[in-house]
């Protein structure tokens, strides 16, 4: 079951049943699948460490910036906190920090 968005309780959201934790190795670049299909359109919502520094990228591969470099790329930002996402799009995550980090998604179904 996907959980329907709905905001109803003073802004307030529900525990989602479509959710990912994932544990980042440093300067490894893991993916995750959104469920089910393009016409499936979703509210991801991440969640971070404080401290952590955080790259997320849609349908394409993350890479960290290069030292004393400007890199533009339409599709990676850094630490996003929610967006608009489809069923099998390909979310790619990636850190510098050399203890690597922690993010968790979740997912709440808007329209199919």
């Amino acid at each position: 079951m996907t959980t329907k968005y709905n905001s109803n309780f003073g802004e307030t959201m529900p525990f989602s049943d479509t959710t990912v934790r994932l544990s980042l190795a440093s300067t490894t670049s893991q993916s995750y699948t959104v469920p089910g299909s393009p016409e499936m359109k979703y509210k991801a919502s991440f969640k971070y460490t404080e401290n952590s520094n955080i790259f997320i990228g849609k349908n394409t591969t993350v890479t960290s910036p290069t030292s004393g470099t400007q890199e533009s790329t339409q599709t990676i930002e850094f630490k996003p906190d929610e967006r608009y996402v489809s069923g099998g799009d390909v979310l790619s995550f990636l850190t510098p920090d050399t203890g690597g980090a922690y993010v968790g998604v979740a997912l709440w179904w808007l329209t199919a």
